[in-house]
């Protein structure tokens, strides 16, 4: 993790799906983790996750959400947008664990 604070990224919108990547060590000097990681190193936003959910779960999570980006909406309608379908599909993954696992921390960002 260290290696990405060096990095000098340009990026709107980092998405990180991995396991946990949301969550971070209690050091010193605060809450360090990858998302913290990508906003130091320059991205304005990043999507996470605070805990694990299944590969299935969040393929069905993430071509929702991309399909609200693309469409113009920002980073946080998408994601609240995102939510909103998948509670109202009333299918497995309606339940908070599925949804609730994703943050957006930084900038509102679009992606044009």
């Amino acid at each position: 993790m260290e290696e990405i604070y060096s990095w000098q990224i340009n990026a709107r919108l980092v998405v990180l799906c991995g396991c946990h990547s949301g969550t971070g060590e209690i050091r010193a000097e605060g809450v360090m983790g990858l998302t913290r990681a990508f906003l130091a190193a320059g991205a304005r936003s990043v999507l996470a996750t605070l805990w694990q959910i299944s590969d299935e779960a969040t393929l069905y999570f993430m071509k929702r959400f991309y399909r609200h980006l693309v469409s113009g909406r920002t980073a946080s309608a998408s994601l609240q947008q995102t939510i909103r379908d998948t509670i109202a599909d009333k299918d497995k993954y309606s339940h908070p664990y599925y949804w609730g696992a994703f943050i957006l921390v930084g900038d509102d960002v679009t992606l044009t």
